[in-house]
């Protein structure tokens, strides 16, 4: 297949069309394959520009993924903030944060693979600028969490928040098994630890939540 002629874009308006090309694409092949068809390679071929000039737009893969990540999270919690928005039983918000999450599949994938991962291939000044959206993020979800239950006061519902996101990590690979994996647990013997995501984030979500009440 041969590359398409690579034209500069030298505005502004022009280079932030190029940034949104390259996370347009990356969008398109973590839907169409998954983290590991979405390659430097995958993600130039796909934007149609070679993969030395995706270094003036992004330092790395990694960082165009945590990209992809804080735009998800800051969507994310501005619907959470929505929905919780008076005080309610402690079991409708857990389903609320969770339900939340699990519409996000692409959020907890990339969320799954932060510190193992998309956090190993950034520089310390860009990896700051991202560390400060996704922590913008976090808050909002904190307020919501401490309007939904003023029980919890506010400082303990960014630590309930963190801890939110750290089940998600745990919870999430063990929820979206590969193909073999998955054909195993439809056999009666392994059918019990075939988990729902979403099911599987409410429970341990609220027993957290219950934690943080006493």
């Amino acid at each position: 297949m041969t590359q398409p002629t690579f034209i500069r874009a030298r505005t502004p308006e022009a280079k932030a069309e190029r940034r949104s090309a390259i996370l347009e694409a990356a969008v398109a092949l973590l839907a169409q394959g998954g983290i590991e068809h979405t390659t430097l390679n995958a993600i130039a071929l796909k934007a149609g520009i070679t993969k030395s000039n995706i270094y003036r737009y992004f330092e790395s893969r990694e960082e165009i993924l945590m990209r992809l990540l804080t735009q998800d999270l800051r969507e994310a919690s501005q619907a959470l903030s929505q929905a919780l928005t008076t005080p309610r039983p402690l079991s409708e918000v857990a389903a609320t944060l969770a339900n939340g999450l699990a519409a996000n599949p692409r959020l907890c994938l990339l969320i799954s693979i932060t510190a193992s991962t998309l956090e190993h291939n950034i520089s310390t000044e860009t990896l700051r600028e991202i560390k400060r959206d996704m922590i913008s993020s976090l808050e909002t979800t904190a307020g919501a969490l401490h309007k939904a239950l003023p029980e919890i006061p506010l400082e303990q519902a960014g630590n309930a928040v963190q801890i939110l996101f750290t089940l998600s990590i745990g919870l999430w690979p063990h929820s979206t098994p590969g193909i073999a994996l998955a054909t195993l647990y439809q056999e009666p013997e392994f059918a019990a630890y075939n988990q729902d995501f979403g099911e599987a984030l409410r429970r341990a979500t609220q027993v957290m939540l219950k934690g943080f009440t006493y």
